[in-house]
């Protein structure tokens, strides 16, 4: 019970950092705190005392605020179309998929917020002065929140021509990829079905289908809302989908076993027209083997991406092929599901690739290598899947490669890996 208390706490936490990452909700927060700190003013007057009132007057402090007003829309305006102009261009030329990566970058919505909150403190300030809502020692105040927002601005700034520097190239694209997929697999290795336990162990009983209310993907299943709900009408739950799967309206969910009443428990998947990564690993690897196979396309051309981003996938599936899975009491005991294989990775992460890559020997042979290695460590559906792959690329490499020498050299290649 502590265990799944200490869980618990941990999907709130991670509940409220994945609303944190949407940029309207860090506007919104900061430009209500200026709201806030320039209300606040009048009521901390009477702490100031009489000797700095005469000098930090509404002379002093009006004149900035005018500044910060006048200058800080125009720098959040500016700011914003060329985060939006680079991430269009970086979804171009890697997938758009990578797209909703760099939209939940803290970096930059930080630096964004900040902008726009100084405009609102700026400007309910002025309204506030304006209206004779601000007393002479009210005056101090506002000076002193003016001062810090100042030098918040001038980090901001510092922090925005370092981001710029390296949001527009696709290294770095990449790299925030990566980091997702990482984290993703990490929690998928070390909590496997979701903390649930194995749909094959599920006890027998009679079944009530749990219906889709509406078409989408399935973005989310809340596994503590699942348990909650099982253990009041003493059932379990036997999930038919996962993360990322694709529903259609009044479709199985999943089934309910020992109890009729299934009110309540559709609601616990979250289902989307957009798919998203949040318990989907495997999308996490199709993103970045879709910005290979995009470096591959005519327009583009790029074949060292894309051996870059095979480095990528392979050490991210090496290391949760080695990462230690845990071994302890599943979380929810009520709550039935098939674990993710290493099948469905491989397949997500190396499937097609070798098609985009036909006419491209050294990315071939960067492929191969990637597949040999991974073998070594992969269970056996994972094998079975390679298998097929190099069976894919030794199609594809001779139907694609354009000369004789080449196909020789790929062969060869395939023989000293040992496939």
């Amino acid at each position: 019970m502590a265990k799944k208390r200490a869980f618990g706490f941990v999907q709130t936490m991670l509940t409220l950092r994945r609303i944190s990452r949407i940029l309207w909700v860090r506007v919104a927060l900061l430009s209500a705190l200026s709201v806030i700190a320039a209300l606040s003013a009048e009521l901390l007057g009477p702490l100031i005392p009489d000797g700095p009132r005469d000098r930090f007057t509404a002379s002093a402090t009006l004149p900035i605020l005018s500044i910060l007003a006048n200058g800080m829309l125009a720098v959040a305006t500016f700011s914003l179309g060329i985060m939006v102009s680079t991430h269009r261009t970086l979804a171009q030329q890697s997938t758009p998929r990578i797209h909703r990566l760099l939209m939940e970058d803290t970096s930059t919505q930080t630096m964004l917020a900040t902008f726009i909150g100084a405009f609102v403190f700026a400007l309910s300030s002025i309204i506030l002065y304006r209206a004779g809502y601000y007393s002479e020692s009210a005056s101090v105040i506002v000076f002193a929140v003016t001062v810090f927002v100042v030098a918040a601005i001038v980090v901001s700034l510092v922090r925005w021509i370092g981001q710029l520097s390296k949001i527009g190239s696709v290294e770095y694209a990449l790299l925030r990829a990566e980091q997702t997929a990482r984290e993703i697999l990490y929690q998928q290795r070390h909590l496997p079905r979701l903390g649930g336990r194995a749909l094959e162990q599920v006890p027998d009983g009679e079944e009530t289908k749990i219906i889709a209310p509406r078409s989408g993907f399935v973005r989310r299943v809340e596994m503590d809302e699942l348990q909650s709900r099982a253990e009041r009408c003493d059932a379990v739950v036997c999930l038919t989908v996962l993360p990322g799967s694709i529903v259609l309206r009044e479709q199985v969910l999943g089934t309910l076993r020992g109890s009729a009443e299934t009110d309540g428990f559709a609601a616990c998947f979250l289902i989307d027209p957009e798919r998203t990564y949040e318990q989907d690993p495997a999308y996490a690897l199709q993103a970045l083997r879709e910005s290979a196979s995009k470096a591959l396309s005519p327009g583009i051309n790029d074949p060292k991406t894309a051996i870059d981003v095979i480095a990528r996938l392979e050490r991210l599936l090496w290391d949760w092929a080695l990462a230690d899975e845990n071994a302890a009491e599943p979380i929810y005991d009520r709550v039935y599901l098939r674990a993710l294989g290493a099948d469905a990775l491989v397949e997500a992460a190396f499937r097609d690739l070798s098609r985009d890559a036909a006419g491209f020997g050294d990315v071939l042979e960067a492929v191969a290598l990637a597949l040999a290695h991974l073998r070594q460590r992969m269970p056996a559906e994972g094998r079975a899947v390679i298998d097929d792959l190099i069976a894919d690329l030794r199609a594809h490499g001779t139907a694609g490669l354009m000369t004789e020498r080449e196909r020789n050299r790929l062969t060869v290649r395939l023989d000293t890996l040992g496939l």
